[in-house]
């Protein structure tokens, strides 16, 4: 059966050339896939070395032959090596990928690896897009039963209604309130209600017996708040 050659991505990619080297040279060197991308990159661009695609073309992916690039530019480098000097000594000390013929007009066959590579970028896609869409169903759900559970706005009718009803019952209860103080008002003795107006002429106090009934009132809602 023959062998799949792994392939990885730039991050996956960084790792393993971080791991490989601390085998080769049993240091630990800590590097950001950045700086390794902006290594592959200038060399690209020098048209000294290609990275492969996935099918699409989208994604960069890395295989064995970049990861002894990649560990052969750290060694360099730690010896303080420039950049430009390693790249410029690279293909005469190691294996490089030609640039693919883009002249000709016979598409390029995946490796296994790249297809399985594009398959798994494919399938993370849809699995994200699955996720994002269950989501919102969920969310949309638990707004619509949150919703569900509020009470239905009153139209701007039914509140007019509302302060109507309201002001007849305080009205109709204020009243009540002012018989009741009338009814008080009429049992105290004769001499606390009246006035003289003359020598021989009383009358009923009508300021004294608005002032009782306003005071009365007054009382009876102060002991409703209570």
């Amino acid at each position: 059966m023959e062998l799949i050659e792994a392939v990885w991505q730039i991050s996956d990619f960084t790792d393993e050339i971080q791991k490989r080297y601390e085998e080769e040279t049993a240091i630990k060197e800590s590097i950001h896939y950045n700086t390794v991308d902006k290594w592959f990159k200038e060399l690209e661009k020098k048209g000294i070395h290609y990275i492969q695609r996935t099918a699409d073309k989208n994604k960069k992916v890395y295989d064995e032959l970049d990861i002894a690039i990649a560990i052969f530019i750290m060694k360099k480098r730690a010896e303080r090596w420039s950049l430009d000097a390693i790249f410029n000594i690279l293909s005469a000390n190691l294996e490089v990928r030609p640039f693919p013929d883009l002249t000709k007009d016979e598409p390029l066959v995946p490796s296994e690896a790249l297809v399985m590579v594009e398959m798994n970028l494919r399938l993370e896609k849809m699995q994200k897009e699955m996720e994002e869409r269950l989501t919102y169903e969920l969310d949309l759900k638990l707004e619509q039963k949150l919703m569900a559970r509020l009470p239905i706005p009153k139209t701007d009718q039914e509140i007019r209604a509302e302060k109507t009803d309201i002001m007849i019952s305080s009205v109709r209860k204020r009243y009540e309130i002012e018989e009741k103080a009338i009814a008080e008002w009429n049992k105290l003795p004769q001499e606390q209600k009246v006035k003289k107006v003359g020598f021989f002429r009383k009358e009923e106090d009508i300021l004294k017996r608005d002032s009782f009934i306003r005071g009365f009132v007054k009382k009876y809602f102060e002991n409703e708040d209570k």
